[in-house]
């Protein structure tokens, strides 16, 4: 067995994406102790390969307005958006992008000096900030290099503790009788050196989406819905697990990595044609190719069913001369070349693949989630931002400014002692009580399986056979080998999606039955919600985060 040791911190946040690495910078700024953990290198996330865009409303003005955005995002959730955690990350958005300033990210101008901003599907009017085509390398770049300058000064006491390649084993918590509420009092981390047990007054989780548990996604290797499986584990409560987008187009090409073609590109023209050039997306949406991306994709889907194709084509070109697209897309057309498409002179085989999950941890406009002490940020959590399906570029917005909320909260505490410390015990516990756990014998057919029967198109029949596949490719295992417990986790949160899916029966947003085509208001018109074991459901326009919870957690306090 491991070595094990202990550290006491004030927050330990587990992931490196904007949400995290934010957060983190803001906490050392006020003194906090702080421990951020991520599995890879600290550039390893979602928010690095995001192409796009962050999508803010800096001021209200003739052309654009917050309101309006708040009106683009309510419209692209189908009927499952929290209008008022909406509003609030909506009306942090100038603030983020005046942090990010600060931070050492530096967004496109224009010739006037203004921020340059690009139109993309579901959007109404163009605010999407950009640094080129790799606006999330420049965010995740400025901020790791604020964070690790920080960790180098030898003078300062509160510089923040990194470790790269660790893995979180388990959320740690204390339930003082069966009636108390539970508390998060810190997380076991397997780290090079042995297994760490970590306790914090606040854990956060920012750990990004699960796109790997699919075989087409455009996510890196560490999204595997690792947050979710901790959060499920200790009983927090998750929510809208049955919606995965699938974005619509991802480069397409037998052997080659499904490589996302950002959104942008059809915000500055780029088309969509079938195998006879025909555009085929105003076909069934007035909004063609910047319709919103539950929509561009289904019209994908659907056209290449019917016309029995391996793709459909995204073609570039219209968005101007040669020397125009490479300015614009440096990287998307570099990438593209090396694929072996140039996207300057031919369209590009593209269909849909598992890109962004609006399920997760429930959790409010902070992150506070139904256990205290535990806090999700950016994709792990399920706000009520996204609704069904989330409106291009709000992800990185979400994530920042969810974690300046609760930049401030926690900020605005008073330092105290770790609460609870009854770490040690628990950690021995962990590994007294430690049984065999569930693992896909193998992890590349529960991805074809998850993509084949609850991909972009499901049906009562896939789900069922699906449901029944998952448990014949489970085998147990036991110990602290870091594969399998990530593999353990993608199963659990693949199970957790199909049995969502198969509740909701009818299509909304990202979520779509082909047995069920059309949404049902009158039946299904709200949240699907998993806690400790049960399923259940909330009302469209009410809080995730119920004000039941709120209160306990007020009270907790």
């Amino acid at each position: 067995m491991p070595e094990l040791h202990t550290k006491k911190v004030d927050a330990v946040i587990i992931g490196s994406g904007l949400a995290g690495l934010l957060l983190a910078n803001q906490l050392v700024d006020a003194g906090r102790r702080v421990l951020i953990a991520t599995k890879g290198e600290l550039l390893d996330s979602n928010t690095r390969y995001a192409q796009g865009g962050l999508a803010a409303v800096l001021k209200d003005g003739v052309t654009d307005s917050r309101q309006a955005h708040l009106k683009d995002t309510i419209k692209s959730g189908a009927g499952l958006v929290d209008e008022a955690v909406a509003e609030q990350i909506i009306n942090g958005g100038a603030e983020l992008v005046e942090k990010l300033s600060a931070l050492g990210v530096h967004f496109d101008k224009t010739e006037t000096g203004s921020h340059s901003l690009h139109l993309e599907g579901g959007h109404n009017s163009p605010r999407v900030l950009h640094s080129k085509d790799t606006t999330g390398k420049t965010i995740a770049e400025g901020l790791v290099n604020s964070l690790k300058a920080r960790a180098k000064d030898p003078n300062d006491l509160d510089r923040p503790i990194i470790l790269e390649n660790t893995f979180a084993l388990d959320i740690l918590h204390f339930q003082a009788t069966p009636l108390a509420p539970r508390v998060a009092t810190g997380v076991l981390l397997l780290t090079d050196e042995g297994v760490l047990s970590v306790a914090a007054t606040y854990i956060i989780l920012a750990t990004g989406g699960a796109g790997q548990i699919f075989t087409r996604t455009t996510n890196p290797k560490v999204a595997t819905g690792d947050g979710i499986a901790l959060a499920a584990r200790a009983g927090a409560k998750l929510a809208d697990l049955e919606f995965v987008q699938f974005h619509p187009t991802a480069f397409c090409k037998e052997g080659q990595p499904a490589f996302l073609v950002s959104e942008a590109v059809r915000g500055q023209g780029a088309i969509l044609v079938d195998d006879r050039g025909h555009r085929f997306a105003f076909d069934f949406h007035n909004d063609g190719e910047l319709a919103t991306r539950d929509t561009v994709a289904k019209a994908i889907h659907q056209t290449m069913a019917d016309r029995n194709l391996e793709s459909v084509y995204l073609d570039m070109r219209p968005i101007g001369t040669s020397a125009e697209i490479e300015a614009k897309f440096p990287n998307i057309v570099e990438t593209l070349r090396k694929l072996g498409v140039d996207p300057v002179c031919e369209p590009i085989p593209v269909c849909p693949a598992a890109h962004y999950y609006m399920g997760g941890i429930a959790a409010d406009a902070k992150g506070q989630t139904s256990l205290l002490g535990l806090y999700a940020l950016g994709e792990s959590a399920a706000t009520g931002l996204h609704g069904a399906n989330r409106l291009a570029s709000n992800s990185l917005l979400e994530a920042g400014v969810m974690a300046l909320n609760l930049a401030k909260y926690i900020n605005s505490q008073p330092f105290k002692a770790i609460p609870y410390k009854k770490n040690a015990k628990l950690t021995e516990a962990w590994f007294a009580h430690c049984r065999p756990f569930a693992v896909p014998a193998d992890r590349s057919e529960l991805k074809a399986l998850m993509y084949r029967g609850a991909g972009l198109v499901r049906d009562a029949a896939s789900l069922t056979n699906l449901e029944k596949q998952l448990d014949t490719i489970s085998i147990y295992k036991t110990g602290i080998d870091r594969y399998d417990r990530e593999s353990a986790n993608m199963l659990l949160v693949a199970k957790l999606i199909v049995k969502a899916c198969s509740l909701r029966q009818e299509s909304r947003g990202g979520h779509v039955r082909s047995d069920f085509p059309t949404a049902n208001n009158s039946a299904f018109l709200h949240h699907i919600t998993f806690e400790k074991g049960a399923w259940r459901t909330q009302s469209a326009g009410s809080s995730l985060f119920t004000s039941t919870e709120r209160a306990v957690s007020l009270a907790r306090q």
